[in-house]
């Protein structure tokens, strides 16, 4: 259903209101001016200052290893589920580690990470969520990470504003494959076309746009926007993020 805000401005914006006068004979003529209907938000760099977190969580797990993890070392693989990074991590810098080793090398991560995080929910992230509600938007988290890295940061009363969350343990595929992003349409019901995702790492604007999903990519985590280059609009941070202009 159209918000009465989201109405309105529809019919400042698009100039129709000499055509539908009255709100409620025409909301359902009016959804088809209404091409996004969702947002899909990561969670890691987007939703909360977390990234520097895991990242020192990372390179602190490894030094039992003697091993430098640099922050790209985690930005270009963020999106997947821990384990995943782990055997990528270990492959890349060459450790002989087995597969009984590397998941304890995973556990301590997280353990690390749950221990050290001061991670806060961004304001612009905030501002959104006022915005998406007010034009009555459905709205969810589509992360790579697990629920209890998701609840230290934001408390359980932040998280009941979103209509699904689908974590990396939720799906088979992850990032960059499309399934985490098509769950989370399926959750909210909306079709993948008419949903708006909101990334800050390559391996998730890939899934978005394997969803066929329009994707926003925000420059939180990584600059350089050769890396972002496959969103449709890229912007420094959640504040910049047009609102009104992709929903009305």
């Amino acid at each position: 259903m159209i918000s009465d805000f989201r109405f309105q401005k529809l019919l400042e914006t698009r100039n129709l209101k000499h055509l539908y006068p009255k709100r409620i004979e025409h909301v359902t003529e009016l959804e088809q001016y209404l091409k996004y209907k969702a947002v899909l938000f990561d969670f890691d760099g987007v939703i909360a200052d977390t990234m520097k977190y895991h990242v020192k969580a990372w390179q602190q797990a490894f030094a039992e290893f003697n091993i430098k993890i640099i922050p790209e070392d985690i930005y270009l693989q963020e999106g997947q589920r821990a384990d995943l990074i782990a055997h990528h991590l270990v492959r890349e810098k060459e450790l002989s580690l087995t597969d009984q080793e590397i998941d304890q090398l995973k556990i301590n991560k997280r353990a690390i990470y749950q221990n050290i995080t001061k991670a806060r929910v961004y304001s612009g992230t905030k501002k959104i969520i006022k915005q998406l509600k007010k034009m009555s938007i459905k709205f969810g988290i589509v992360t790579g990470s697990i629920y209890p890295n998701i609840k230290i940061v934001t408390g359980d009363n932040f998280l009941e504003n979103f209509g699904c969350i689908v974590t990396g343990d939720s799906v088979i595929n992850n990032k960059p494959y499309p399934d985490p992003y098509l769950t989370g349409a399926i959750k909210l019901e909306v079709k993948p076309e008419n949903c708006v995702v909101v990334e800050n790492a390559p391996l998730g604007i890939k899934a978005a746009k394997a969803a066929g999903m329009y994707c926003i990519a925000v420059k939180t985590t990584i600059q350089d926007e050769q890396y972002l280059k496959g969103a449709d609009l890229i912007v420094e941070n959640m504040s910049k993020i047009p609102v009104e202009d992709i929903f009305l």
